[in-house]
């Protein structure tokens, strides 16, 4: 009889910590599997509240509410952060979700291609009761060359890469920019989905912007400019008004013919794969 009893009482302890576990839930997805180097490393991250309660997620002045932990395939010790990142104050309802995009570049050093996973921990106010999200896995690649300009800018060597890689099912076209000298990467950009229809235009203007056209479906076109820190200046959806579609240079810079600004119908190539937040 006293084992029985020991039985039941241990599994009420295991239904009760399940229930207590259960009651925030945290979940992290990548927007995509696979980044460029030098690229924005975009998370999602949701938290479920199903407590009868609101959750209160502030900083406190030892510890910010949101801890990220990252490892890199192969080893066993997590990556050491750049810098601790802060983060808002956010309040979750009872019996309702809250999502939130974080971009992991700024904190961590990625600085060549692997594999890596990513946690996310969540603190409660009472400083001590923590809930972790699953572990989800991304990759960052060197991509393909499609074609390099060298430069000098700020007394700097530079080259301004376009890059070609898979970003979910499609062929995408990313823009990079590389110290030459050091061979760290400055930064790097989505320019656009890549149909194999038509050959990309690339132009480089005055300013050392860089400008790429390629052809994103069989009816639209994307139009994007990166800067030498490897940010993108603008982007643009077009579609073809007749004739020869390309990229010319003319006194007040550089334009594209034969295309015209277009607002597809549903999703944009651009909000396939990007949140407005990179533009």
């Amino acid at each position: 009889m006293k084992h029985i009893i020991n039985l039941i009482m241990a599994l009420f302890c295991l239904l009760a910590v399940g229930q207590v576990s259960a009651q925030v839930d945290v979940r992290v997805q990548p927007v995509r599997g696979e980044f460029l180097l030098g690229e924005n490393v975009k998370i999602k991250v949701k938290i479920t509240n199903f407590t009868d309660e609101a959750l209160v997620l502030a900083n406190t002045p030892d510890r910010p509410w949101l801890h990220f932990t990252v490892t890199r395939s192969g080893t066993s010790h997590p990556m050491a952060p750049k810098v601790i990142p802060v983060f808002d104050k956010i309040v979750v309802h009872p019996g309702s979700g809250h999502e939130l995009t974080f971009n992991l570049r700024p904190y961590f050093h990625f600085t060549t291609a692997g594999s890596f996973r990513v946690v996310a921990t969540i603190r409660m106010n009472d400083m001590q009761t923590t809930y972790s999200s699953n572990r989800a896995n991304f990759t960052l690649v060197n991509g393909s060359s499609v074609k390099t300009f060298a430069i000098q800018s700020g007394g700097k060597r530079l080259h301004m890469h376009v890059k070609m890689m898979r970003a979910g099912e499609k062929d995408c076209l990313f823009g990079q920019v590389v110290n030459a000298d050091s061979g760290s990467i400055i930064g790097a950009c989505f320019m656009g989905q890549y149909l194999n229809f038509m050959e990309p235009r690339v132009m480089m203007d005055r300013k050392q912007n860089l400008h790429v056209l390629c052809q994103s479906t069989p009816t639209y076109f994307t139009y994007s400019v990166m800067g030498t820190d490897g940010t993108r200046r603008s982007y643009q959806v077009m579609k073809r008004t007749g004739g020869p579609v390309n990229l010319i240079s003319a006194g007040n810079g550089i334009s594209a013919i034969g295309l015209t600004p277009a607002t597809p119908p549903g999703k944009s190539p651009e909000e396939n794969y990007h949140t407005t937040s990179d533009r």
